[in-house]
């Protein structure tokens, strides 16, 4: 007898899980997507290098195709980045097949043992390897971690659905989609010509469904109760409007943002790409409509405001240039808030790097500075989730060949900052408060979340977020970052205002659901575009379960995992595996 096929269903599953994510955003193709992969775990007269190899080929091709967007951004980024996340991510296809074979010993049925297996490994992925809480208390925790392609994202446009996001996070509507998996991979297993394609044995036929009839009513009640939650959360009262926003977006690619502007002194010094590209936006959205209030706060994207921000540190030392050092810094931040004050008349919220001497050494930031209508300066925040190779070099005073692997051949390596800043956003109405999350900070739930109030600290009205996806020309990834910030937006309830180079820029309510585009009603013509999103924010007072008890469905999870894999062999339950004739324990 010819063993089971493997490397078939491990490819059909990645090639249907790449369809529910951009570019096709076939979501609900998510509910079945992983169905071929699990025949992998019972699958029989397969040695474990063709049934684990199988898995990682899977993840190999989902994760290729799915992260294809990063090759991109610089040649280096396609010779190393995307072999390295593809190679990185489809490791955890292998591992889920290891715990899941693990625990089938029980005879549990894969609708409880996958979500928990799935939702546990994305958890991981998204906070490996120094990104894990616990790691604070031994002072290793520094945030980073791989944040992308969860089960649930394919879910962003059932809104009924995703709304129990602020009960439980990305995780809980990845344990509902990885359940509906379950079920369906039971009952697929049952018809004649699944088992043949799958060369698994014709002749086996299950006594009773009672068992499949009973899981699949259990399983299916999550979504219901989650579909049904969703539908009482969305029935409520137009959003009170908060202030007015415009974020501007402008079409610069990141050659072209990078590209130095040179002159002699016979020529007039040329303004550089990216203030030839924002500053013509920028007084544009100063302006309002007939009947259109004034803005409040103009937002620009990530690193978008050509010049950069020099400070000294508090309590920088008796360096004897510090004196100097000071007046020089305050007549360039001068400069930067008269320009921007004159470009805006209104408060606005600089993307740019900033600098800071200690008195003995710069350190450098990707940070945002707001700017008052007077040209002063207030609150600044700097990003504290930097991304590896793109925004510092690991370990680079041990492996300084590292280098050789990023986007840039001269030191750039930013500083994570060490605070969460509310900004104070005085207006006609009072004041209001807003927190930023810099670039990619919006696929880590566990930063938005801290911003309701429900999580202890101070909460915000609003969230803005600022980004420069000009790395990514026009591709996937423009369509597929808006789809995974609009669950930041209802994990904290609090709408978010997003400025993004070449796009996405947009609001996103409460509920996640976008209100305004620089393209009204147009993902794909939103991105790769100039535009203005203007929009007065929705405000939310509610709170979020997500944001008091934190990543609780993960840890139970894991709780479930790591009880299953210590239990003595002896609690081994015998299961009726249907790739077989015969009653044996799963191994």
């Amino acid at each position: 007898m010819k063993p089971a096929r493997v490397f078939l269903p491990a490819i059909l599953s990645a090639l249907l899980l790449w369809t529910a994510f951009f570019p096709l955003d076939l979501g609900p193709v998510a509910f079945v997507a992983m169905v071929p992969f699990l025949t992998l775990v019972r699958a029989a007269g397969v040695g474990p290098w063709r049934r684990y190899g199988a898995a990682f080929l899977g993840g190999l091709v989902f994760f290729g195709l799915a992260v294809k967007w990063v090759r991109v951004a610089h040649p280096m980024m396609a010779l190393f980045a995307w072999p390295g996340i593809t190679i990185y991510c489809a490791l955890y296809w292998p591992l889920a097949l290891l715990l899941l074979r693990k625990l089938d010993r029980f005879g549990l049925p894969l609708a409880a043992t996958f979500p928990a297996v799935w939702v546990g490994l994305e958890y991981v992925r998204m906070h490996f390897p120094t990104g894990f809480p616990f790691l604070q208390y031994v002072g290793l925790h520094q945030l980073i971690g791989f944040g992308w392609y969860d089960l649930g994202y394919a879910m962003h446009r059932i809104s009924p659905l995703i709304q129990a996001a602020d009960f439980g996070g990305i995780y809980l509507i990845s344990l509902a989609v990885a359940a509906v998996n379950g079920i369906v991979y039971d009952w697929a297993v049952r018809v004649k010509i699944v088992r043949l394609a799958l060369r698994w044995p014709v002749a086996w036929t299950p006594r009773t469904f009672t068992r499949e009839t009973y899981t699949s009513a259990a399983v299916l009640s999550i979504p219901t109760l989650m579909i049904c939650y969703g539908t009482v959360q969305l029935a409520h009262l137009p959003f009170p409007a908060g202030p007015r926003v415009h974020a501007i977006q402008g079409d610069l690619p990141q050659y072209r943002k990078d590209q130095p502007h040179e002159a002699d002194v016979n020529t007039v010094p040329e303004s550089p790409p990216v203030d030839q590209e924002y500053f013509p936006l920028a007084r544009q959205a100063a302006t309002s409509g007939p009947n259109a209030p004034p803005p409040d706060l103009i937002v620009w994207p990530e690193t978008c405001w050509a010049d950069d921000w020099w400070f000294a540190a508090t309590g920088s030392g008796e360096n004897p240039e510090m004196p100097n050092f000071h007046a020089r810094v305050a007549r360039y931040q001068q400069i930067i808030g008269r320009q921007a004050a004159e470009l805006t008349h209104t408060n606005a919220l600089l993307g740019l790097n900033a600098h800071e001497w200690t008195g003995t050494k710069m350190r450098k930031f990707n940070s945002a500075l707001l700017i008052r209508p007077d040209g002063t300066s207030a609150e600044r925040y700097d990003k504290v989730h930097l991304v590896p190779f793109g925004e510092y070099v690991p370990l680079k005073d041990q492996l300084p060949w590292l280098q050789t692997f990023t986007p840039y051949k001269h030191e750039y390596s930013c500083a994570p900052g060490e605070s969460w800043t509310r900004f104070t956003l005085p207006t006609a109405k009072g004041v209001a408060k807003f927190g930023v999350l810099i670039c990619y900070e919006d696929t880590d739930p566990s930063i938005a979340r801290r911003y309701n109030p429900s999580a202890g600290g101070e909460g915000v009205d609003f969230l803005v977020n600022i980004s420069n996806d000009g790395w990514f020309d026009g591709t996937e990834e423009h369509e597929e970052h808006l789809a995974v910030c609009r669950f930041r937006a209802i994990e904290a309830r609090r709408s978010v205002v997003r400025a993004v180079n070449m796009g996405i820029s947009a609001v996103i309510d409460p509920d996640g659901r976008i209100v305004a585009l620089p393209v009204e009603e147009s993902w794909e013509k939103s991105k790769k575009t100039r535009g203005i999103v203007r929009a007065s924010v929705p405000l939310d007072a509610r709170g979020s379960i997500y944001a008091f008890l934190g990543d609780w469905v993960p840890a139970l999870c894991w709780l479930g995992i790591v009880v299953g894999l210590v239990l003595p062999r002896r609690l081994t339950i015998p299961v009726i595996d249907p790739t077989t004739a015969n009653t044996q324990s799963a191994r």
